[in-house]
């Protein structure tokens, strides 16, 4: 069997040395065997949910209305995994009873972030909605209704992203005081 050399910081070596029963050449050959069977799989096993979505009238980093969604991504792996970016795309808003979707935009978080084998990461991406949007959609909706848009998270070391549909309701109040607030409407 061939041998390889790896390096482990001191502090890691001293915590190993005080288990010497422990057959490390052993731990670390499973641990690259886990590893690599993992990385076979050319889409990552993880889950992306929303948790929340929520229509502010004024985002505090650009001052325009904005839809806020919170995420939960779930590593379903036995390694660590880096998120590299998360779309969140074709977002549509649709009238009570569907009929016609209204477009409204692209969402991106470009924020790198790891997250533990079999643990929980979370992001926040912010949907902005332009004036004009607000003004041209302001009598489109006369009670609350429904928010669809696809999700992807794209995963260092894996060919394939993980897709998947998203679905929020809007109460009909905060879109009325969104609407109100941003082209300010009189009552």
């Amino acid at each position: 069997m061939p041998n390889v050399t790896i390096s482990v910081p001191e502090k890691l070596k001293i915590e190993m040395d005080k288990i010497p029963e422990v057959r490390w050449s052993e731990i670390c050959r499973d641990a690259i065997s886990r590893y690599i069977a993992q990385r076979k799989n050319p889409t990552p096993r993880i889950e992306l949910e929303l948790r929340n979505a929520t229509l502010t009238h004024s985002d505090i980093r650009t001052g325009y209305p904005t839809l806020a969604m919170s995420l939960r991504i779930h590593n379903k792996m036995d390694s660590e995994i880096t998120v590299d970016r998360i779309i969140v795309s074709d977002a549509v808003f649709i009238p009570p009873g569907g009929g016609h979707s209204y477009g409204i935009g692209t969402a991106y978080d470009l924020h790198k972030r790891n997250i533990n084998p079999h643990a929980v990461g979370g992001a926040m991406v912010f949907l902005t909605l332009p004036k004009d949007k607000i003004d041209d959609l302001k009598d489109a909706f006369d009670s609350t209704f429904d928010w669809r848009a696809s999700g992807t998270v794209y995963v260092e070391g894996f060919k394939n992203e993980y897709r998947t549909d998203m679905h929020a309701r809007i109460p009909i109040d905060d879109w009325k005081s969104v609407v109100k607030k941003v082209l300010k409407e009189p009552k």
